[in-house]
């Protein structure tokens, strides 16, 4: 087996586009460095690097040698960050992006959970119905619902939701409870979107999947606006179950036409997949992943 130590030096050499600049990188004598790469160049039976006064070249053999070189060194180091970061506690910054929707949900209680059990572990959150750039807003985790996009990302689905049909009290003993899907025309409807007007619900049901034309009386962007609407009595809404279970529980939401529901998406967290799994992603996917379990069992 090669010198590991030969390897990095002919790597920093490399990158560094000199035998001085690899030296001075390294914090190694240039002679040292020379009688590295040259040793290395010997027990390959290959030359690597094209030596003159001006500059530094790799031959084709040294380039193709450089390529899986710097991808094994990465991986290595990557392996033993992997072993320092299960074996320490979570400390610093977690940064978490999130649909705003998710703001008043789960999300907060997890935050909760995660501080309250690691004192030195801060979070900084970014909520928003934007698509974040996972690596130029440095985002450690992320939370998305739906169906994902292909990307180069890890996705981790977390648990499936639907939306299904809500609304208070007080709406269905002033307007009564629609028995089919035909006197949802008569209710008023709330819409989680920009605009009441061409909304339209695709529930699944019996026979299938349909889509419904929604009365619209209110419309709300942010699904906070949409529940808040809803429990306020203003109509009939199309909820994420996970979200509307503890209003219907508390009876504060009523669920109507409950043989439907909104098609199954899913809730993924979403990762950089050039980065291990740090300490503080992993510990705050346990909680959520705890949490989650903890709230299937209680149904």
């Amino acid at each position: 087996m090669h010198d590991l130590n030969a390897l990095a030096i002919f790597v920093s050499v490399v990158e560094a586009g000199s035998f001085t600049g690899g030296a001075a990188a390294l914090g190694l004598p240039k002679g040292s460095v020379s009688r590295k790469i040259s040793g290395l160049e010997a027990a390959l039976g290959v030359r690597l690097i094209n030596r003159t006064t001006r500059k530094l070249s790799l031959t084709d053999v040294g380039r193709a040698y450089y390529e899986q070189c710097r991808k094994g060194l990465g991986e290595l180091e990557a392996a033993h960050r992997l072993i320092d970061e299960t074996q320490s506690v979570p400390t610093g910054v977690l940064r978490i992006s999130a649909p705003a929707d998710t703001g008043t949900g789960g999300l907060t209680g997890w935050i909760e959970t995660y501080l309250r059990r690691y004192d030195q572990a801060k979070i900084e959150l970014v909520l928003s119905d934007r698509y974040v750039d996972l690596i130029a807003e440095r985002i450690d985790l992320a939370f998305r619902a739906g169906r994902l996009k292909d990307s180069s990302f890890v996705a981790r689905r977390l648990m499936t939701n639907r939306r299904v049909l809500c609304a208070s009290p007080g709406y269905l003993k002033r307007n009564g409870v629609p028995t089919s899907l035909d006197d949802l025309s008569t209710h008023d409807g709330i819409v989680h979107g920009d605009s009441v007007a061409g909304a339209v619900w695709r529930l699944h049901g019996p026979e299938g999947e349909v889509s419904i034309p929604v009365n619209g009386r209110v419309a709300g962007h942010n699904m906070r606006v949409v529940i808040s609407a809803a429990l306020a009595g203003l109509g009939v809404a199309l909820i994420p179950d996970a979200v509307a279970h503890s209003d219907i529980k508390a009876k504060r939401l009523v669920r109507v036409l409950d043989q439907y529901a909104g098609p199954e998406l899913g809730l993924y967290a979403v990762y950089p997949s050039s980065r291990q799994l740090s300490a503080n992603v992993r510990a705050f996917l346990d909680i959520v992943v705890e949490s989650i379990n903890t709230s299937r069992q209680a149904r």
